[in-house]
């Protein structure tokens, strides 16, 4: 098991590897084009997967899936949503990556149900091919990255007396007001991105625990039907975190909500903690766990947009999720390894605690040595 579930930590090494091309590819390849080739090479390998005889096969498909997920995953969420709007961005962007949770929910029994009657090999063929239906004609035919390729303005643009047209990376439009931020390059070389990145990191690694909640609950003495429902409370938790933090984003800011995160980490770890004690406790844990999930997803992109505006906000993104896409991919053996050493989820849960702390006190004080930067 060990030896197979690392094809998921190549596939993230890969996955970090190719997000310094992002902004090269977006430059330089339709947006249609690039999303639906990614997304098809995605269906590809997974359908292949079906064939798979030896463990290194998974390590290979794992390499190249990974090294084409940036423009899918990194793509479709933060960046073309923040162009496509200017206000509502927290509750579009909370909507549309809730159906995460809500699409994890649907097919988790439904591919289970495959496996037990039809194989494994089976389950493999019909996620393929159910993600393709469902995702390429969107990606073909509908997608644009800007609304500027449409001839549209973003949602909740306001037209200016005076005008002036500024172009970025990531947004086109006729009016100062709407792109306005830090540039790329003032933000890289400034001591609020050097602890922003420590901050993005410490958030990818609470995206590990979600994935040990199944073994928690065993590990504490629950049957396995009990840990599955664990896992669904989570998936529920997961949807209604991502929704409340944009909510929380628009109606009071991008640090508020930020803090508000964190605040749900630290409530779901605690009683996490104490969950072999009290049942309710465990059950009210694993719902809350679901904001780790929202974090990495939800929080940190909107946060910059508060720390650095939106002028060259795709650019900056995309260095940024370099430092959270490591700890998203290896946090998961990372507590695992803590597991293995004491021997129980005491200590994983203390050091994410202590993390929930140290992350919180350097947002504070990333976004507080922010303000020594100019906004254009």
């Amino acid at each position: 098991m060990g030896q197979f579930t690392m094809h998921s930590a190549i596939r993230g090494v890969f996955l970090v590897a190719s997000i310094t091309q992002l902004n090269k590819w977006l430059e330089r390849v339709d947006t249609r084009l690039l999303l639906s080739g990614c997304f098809f090479i995605q269906v590809v390998g997974t359908a292949l997967m079906s064939t798979f005889t030896s463990v290194w096969q998974w390590y290979v498909a794992g390499a190249i899936m990974g090294f084409f997920m940036p423009p899918v995953f990194l793509m479709m969420q933060p960046i073309i949503l923040s162009n496509w709007f200017v206000k509502k961005r927290g509750m579009v962007t909370g909507i549309a990556l809730a159906f995460s949770g809500i699409g994890g929910a649907i097919m988790n029994p439904i591919l289970a149900s495959i496996i037990q009657n039809y194989g494994w090999r089976t389950a493999y063929v019909a996620n393929a091919i159910i993600a393709g239906v469902i995702v390429m004609p969107f990606l073909m035919f509908v997608v644009r990255l800007r609304p500027s390729d449409k001839g549209l303005k973003p949602y909740g643009y306001e037209e200016q007396t005076e005008e002036k047209t500024v172009t970025d990376s990531s947004v086109t439009a006729t009016n100062s007001t709407q792109v306005r931020g830090v540039s790329r390059e003032e933000a890289t070389r400034s001591l609020s991105f050097a602890i922003m990145m420590v901050t993005y990191a410490a958030c990818g690694f609470f995206a590990g625990y979600p994935h040990h909640i199944t073994a928690y609950a065993i590990s504490i003495g629950h049957p396995a039907t009990l840990a599955s429902f664990l896992v669904s409370l989570s998936m529920i938790g997961n949807v209604i975190s991502k929704l409340s933090l944009g909510f929380v984003n628009d109606k009071f800011g991008g640090k508020v909500m930020m803090h508000t995160a964190f605040g749900i980490n630290l409530v779901s770890l605690l009683l996490l903690l104490t969950g072999a004690a009290s049942f309710p406790a465990l059950l009210a844990g694993a719902l809350l766990a679901g904001c780790f999930l929202s974090i990495s997803s939800v929080a940190t992109p909107l946060l910059i947009h508060t720390v650095y505006g939106s002028r060259d906000y795709t650019r900056i993104f995309v260095l940024l999720s370099l430092s959270q896409n490591i700890f998203v991919s290896f946090g998961s053996p990372i507590i695992g390894y803590m597991f293995d050493y004491s021997g129980g989820y005491a200590l994983p849960f203390t050091v994410g605690i202590a993390v929930t702390g140290v992350a919180a006190a350097l947002a504070i004080l990333s976004i507080k040595t922010s303000k020594k930067l100019t906004w254009k």
